[in-house]
């Protein structure tokens, strides 16, 4: 795997970072000369910080890029490389209208690094690939599709304090192998709700045949979120006390022929056991895993097996590791909550893995 115009191993701006990502707002947002409402956008303790703190640049930023002025934070101000202006509008060009997806080329003075990647590259078991399988199954959740991943085209990363990967994969229809390239840009969080892991969608779509087309890169609404799937996780709900809970109508059991049916459970398992050994292994020496039970909580009106629907929810799995890096077979407990903002391509998985001995 290679970077264009400055080759860098592939470890430096994907496994290695454990920051949050930074997207892009959309043309109406931009030509806005005040900040939106809500939270995340500002810093409120910080005068001096005029750069919004979501997933997103600042207006002023993408307003400087379409007039060919680095916007801050794009740039390495430490490096004294001096840049063609052609080239550098051509690369604001393509930031600008392909929301960052199709960029070719890369400046020594920016810091949005370019990745192409061969057809025999597996990225499955690394953020990359976690990331690019969590923007399909949410996709294939949405529309009610069962695209399968193929492989991971290239990507783009930019490290910024925060981070965010705009990939490019190659996506099947098993039905009628009809093939699809399809877009996500996901943001490998900061943990700070007590989680090991934490991801968030800003765009899952097929490529737009025209650029400028497909569906905009939209801000998280936080206010949206319902504030039981706010704050930290919960703890591991016992069957004691799962009985004697006043909310029992709340839970579902997923029986095995569910689990079958929805492999994004499978998926959201092996993401669980990944946040627990990473650093020691890949995603693809975790599995197999041998799901023994999952139970589902959501407060959304969704009767029995239809819970796992619900956009938010709380799924407590357990599971057996048979490839641990460390010993013999063992059980693990892992809490996953899901939540959405009700803004299409939008959903945040948040992790937490416990081995059931500690």
């Amino acid at each position: 795997m290679e970077a264009v115009d400055r080759p860098l191993r592939i470890e430096e701006t994907t496994v290695s970072h454990d920051v949050s990502s930074c997207g892009f707002i959309s043309k109406e947002e931009w030509l806005n000369k005040h900040p939106p409402s809500g939270s995340g956008w500002t810093d409120e303790d910080d005068d001096n910080d005029d750069v919004f703190s979501s997933s997103f640049i600042s207006k002023e930023e993408l307003s400087d890029a379409v007039h060919n002025d680095p916007p801050s934070g794009w740039t390495d101000e430490d490096d004294d490389d001096q840049v063609d202006p052609a080239l550098e509008k051509e690369f604001y060009r393509q930031i600008r209208e392909s929301d960052g997806f199709d960029v070719d080329i890369r400046i020594p003075t920016s810091s949005l690094y370019v990745y192409k990647c061969a057809n025999n590259d597996d990225l499955r078991g690394d953020i990359v690939g976690i990331c690019a399988r969590v923007g399909l199954h949410w996709y294939n959740f949405q529309k009610g599709s069962n695209l399968e991943l193929m492989h991971v085209d290239k990507y783009n990363s930019r490290f910024c304090a925060l981070m965010t990967y705009n990939i490019t994969a190659e996506a099947v229809d098993p039905a009628n192998d009809s093939r699809f390239t399809f877009q996500t840009c996901v943001t490998r969080a900061t943990c700070q709700k007590d989680e090991d892991l934490r991801i968030l969608t800003e765009v899952c779509r097929i490529k737009p045949k025209i650029q400028g087309t497909g569906d905009e890169i939209k801000r998280w609404n936080d206010e949206a979120i319902d504030d039981i799937y706010k704050g930290n996780l919960p703890e591991w709900i016992s069957d004691d006390t799962l009985m004697s809970c006043s909310e029992q109508d709340h839970f579902y059991r997923v029986q095995e022929s569910d689990i079958r049916e929805h492999n994004w459970l499978q998926l959201y398992t092996e993401i669980a056991s990944y946040s627990l050994w990473e650093g020691d292994m890949r995603l693809k020496s975790c599995v197999p895993l041998q799901i023994k039970n999952v139970l589902v909580r959501t407060r959304e009106d969704f009767k029995s097996k239809e819970k796992l629907k619900a956009g938010n929810a709380i799924f407590y799995i357990s599971f057996r590791g048979v490839n641990t890096p460390h010993g013999p077979p063992q059980d693990h407990r892992a809490i996953v909550r899901r939540t959405v903002d009700g803004i299409p391509g939008h959903v945040c998985l948040e992790f937490k893995c416990l081995l059931m001995d500690l």
